[in-house]
């Protein structure tokens, strides 16, 4: 069981007065941050480098670097940045945190592959005869997992759950969720257990102790450098105690995106108890609560913080991309909670108008993508002008991604495309099929004809004997094995190239022959080994050469030392399933070298990002906001008496990353009737924008881009043919 450890606690009367700011939605976060820091801090010869700025993540590191290119001028030494989510805080910050390396020995992590699969063995062992096949107890397992990383997050333990509020919950539910509840239990307290004698943490507790460490470290003596902690918006309480020491330090501040200072006092406190019970006993999170309201998690941050919203000063600068004052005034009205909304109706038309922001309905995905292609190559044709497309949706990133590269224009997804989309992944899971189908004709072919395998001058020949093989398999599908197909290869009539392709088809037999007559248990480990062992002898070094298989081979090697480690075992067919649930965890992101006034982002990659030009794409239910994902193991009713936001609570981070991007000067709401499955409804978002603008939603149409998007590939018709008719001459 993970050992209670006391909560920092810090004197309030002498306490001094934090400083919180808030930039503005329309002022553009990473520019304006940027132009108050340089005056602010900068110091001659020294530029910034005395200055620590902690960030939410690497993708911020690299917005705010960027902004630090545009804004310094004939150049500026830039301040230390630190993400706070990184395991290694400790060795980032350095001297900040132990000027003598005397501080806490905080336990290491552990491996998340190590724990995923030491996770499915202890499952598998508590539910016995019940537990599904491997593929379905690893996916319980990285479940089982999320929901214990949820939980260290908030800072709850595992006695929590034995606590008297909780077990009467449990009490009083069905059978299958008060046997879930117990596995769970059962599990982790082995897990933990575990943990101890290995002297190691699951890396949320790790941050917490990083946080907590540092809480302590500079409470107790301020550094003599600056800190500033700039678009932080996670809301865990070990980070929100950091953040207000840091907001105490002589010159530290702690910066927040698109906190709504101007709401009506009343609609603030409508937004709920966020985290801060009215009576003890009652849960953290009230029934009434809007956990869908974009400044919900701000409210929860600063209630942990310890800082009231009037204590929060607005930040002094802009940045270079700001849209009108009157914008952030605008989003303000359009989140309203359900009840305040009904003012929508009494609000004057300046205060219902969202000059800049156009609104595009498409019928399908495929007109949608190409209508935000024309959008973004109309938008390049301004000198300077920068573009982003925001967007959950990956598909509809890959076609518009596709549409551009007609003019030329090189446009990288920096959300990544999943591992199994690319060339290096699906060698792997091609390779994993042939072994778990004992080679079958249409998997075994469509790895020969990968465009990795003989991608050298004997690639043509290659094919040649391929799309041989592939006629002499037509037909009744074979027994597995090898041996039906040696058979087929030699029925086959002795012509013209015979003698080449058998001795081709040798050398294929001989390369996969590692992958066929599997056992039925074969260890994971060296199910792994194998498969690279033949994908290397098909690719070559250029299975790993490209960021795809360098990212796959990181994958299959931290796979294969927390295999061995564990003793994962597995049935031949269960292989792809397993292989591609975790690589379908893996992005690979594109290197630098696309167009550099063009951006595409997923909603994490978009915050604190700014452009002239913002396209939201994807706007449909389900996608933005995504469907809220239930736990398989844990109840909702005991997870909110233990004070774990449920998952509405990520609608409201998917309501506040739309505010954020509506307040760049020129924005498009884009969204389609219908996906590949069927029609889809609209999302709640552009439904709140259609209600607010009311009689004023025509003017903001966007129908040109959809009409080019129709018309692009719509030739003229082409004359009538004339039938033919002959009339030959009676002479």
């Amino acid at each position: 069981m993970r050992s209670r450890r006391p909560k920092p606690g810090y004197g309030v009367a002498d306490r001094p007065a934090p400083q919180v700011y808030s930039i503005a939605a329309h002022r553009g976060f990473a520019d304006a941050l940027v132009a108050g820091l340089i005056p602010r801090y900068a110091e001659p010869d020294f530029g910034l480098a005395r200055l620590t700025l902690l960030l939410p993540s690497r993708r911020a590191e690299r917005i705010v670097t960027e902004a630090f290119v545009r804004l310094s001028g004939a150049g500026l030494l830039l301040p230390r940045m630190a993400v706070v989510g990184d395991l290694d805080l400790d060795e980032t910050l350095g001297p900040l945190l132990d000027p003598l390396g005397a501080g806490e020995d905080i336990p290491t992590a552990a491996d998340p592959a190590h724990r995923w699969l030491r996770l499915a063995a202890l499952l598998g062992e508590e539910m016995g005869a019940e537990a599904p096949n491997t593929p379905g107890l690893l996916r319980l397992a990285f479940e089982a997992g999320r929901t214990m990383d949820r939980l260290a997050i908030e800072g709850i333990e595992l006695g929590d759950l034995l606590q008297e509020r909780v077990t009467g919950i449990v009490g009083e539910l069905a059978d299958h969720w008060k046997n879930s509840t117990r596995l769970f239990a059962r599990v982790e307290a082995r897990w933990l257990a575990e943990l101890e004698a290995r002297g190691a943490v699951d890396p949320p507790e790790r941050r917490n102790r990083l946080f907590d460490h540092a809480a302590r470290r500079w409470h107790a003596a301020a550094p003599a450098t600056p800190l500033v902690a700039a678009g932080i918006t996670s809301a865990s309480p070990a980070l929100a105690r950091l953040l207000r020491v840091i907001s105490e330090t002589p010159r530290g501040a702690v910066i927040l995106p698109d906190l709504d200072l101007s709401l009506d006092p009343a609609v603030w406190d409508a937004l709920g108890s966020a985290g801060a019970p009215a009576a003890a006993g009652d849960p953290p999170f009230g029934a009434a609560d809007a956990l869908t309201h974009p400044q919900y998690h701000l409210k929860l941050l600063l209630g942990r913080m310890g800082v009231a919203r009037d204590e929060v000063e607005p930040w002094h600068r802009a940045g270079l991309a700001a849209a009108p004052p009157e914008r952030s005034r605008a989003i303000s009205n359009l989140f309203l909670p359900a009840a305040a909304s009904a003012g929508w109706v009494a609000l004057p038309a300046a205060q219902r108008r969202l000059s800049g922001v156009r609104l595009m309905q498409s019928a399908h995905p495929g007109e949608e993508a190409q209508a935000i292609a024309i959008l973004i190559r109309e938008a390049l044709e301004q000198p300077e002008r920068r573009v982003t497309l925001v967007t959950p949706d990956r598909g509809l990133a890959a076609r518009v991604v596709a549409h551009l590269r007609r003019w030329d224009i090189l446009a990288d997804d920096t959300a990544g495309l999943p591992l199994p989309q690319t060339a290096a992944g699906r060698v792997l899971l091609q390779l994993a099929e042939v072994a778990g189908h004992g080679a079958a004709p249409v998997a075994l072919l469509a790895l020969l004809e990968h465009p990795l395998v003989h991608r050298d001058a004997t690639r043509a020949a290659w094919l040649e004997h391929a799309r041989m093989l592939d006629l002499a398999l037509r037909g009744p599908r074979p027994a597995p094995g090898l041996t039906p197909l040696r058979d087929a290869v030699e029925r086959m009539p002795k012509g013209n190239g015979a003698a080449e392709f058998r001795a081709w088809w040798s050398e294929v037999d001989a390369t996969i022959a590692p992958l066929i007559d599997w056992p039925d248990n074969l260890p994971l480990a060296e199910a792994l080994g194998r498969l690279c062992e033949v994908g290397e002898a098909l690719c070559g070094a250029e299975l790993w050469a490209q960021a795809d298989g360098r990212a796959l081979s990181a994958l299959v090697e931290e796979l294969r030392g927390a295999a061995e480690a564990v003793g994962t075992t597995l049935a031949p067919d269960e292989l792809t399933a397993v292989l591609r649930d975790a690589m379908d965890r893996v992005a690979v992101r594109p290197p630098w070298g696309g167009h550099p006034r063009v951006a595409i982002y997923g909603l994490l990659e978009a915050r604190m990002s700014r452009a002239d030009l913002v396209i939201c794409g994807g706007l449909t239910e389900g996608s933005w906001p995504a469907s809220p994902s239930p736990e398989p193991l844990l109840p909702p009713a005991v997870l909110r008496a233990l004070g774990v936001p449920s998952g509405e609570f990520r609608i409201g981070l998917a309501a506040h990353d739309l505010a954020g991007a509506l307040g760049a000067p020129e924005v498009v709401l884009s969204w389609a009737d219908r996906d590949e499955a069927g029609p889809v409804i609209p999302s709640r978002f552009v439904l709140r924008v259609e209600a607010l603008l009311g009689e004023l939603a025509e003017a903001h149409r966007e129908h040109r881009a959809v009409e080019l998007a129709r018309s692009i590939d719509r030739a003229a018709p082409a004359p009538l043919y004339p039938r033919p008719a002959p009339r030959p001459s009676a002479a």
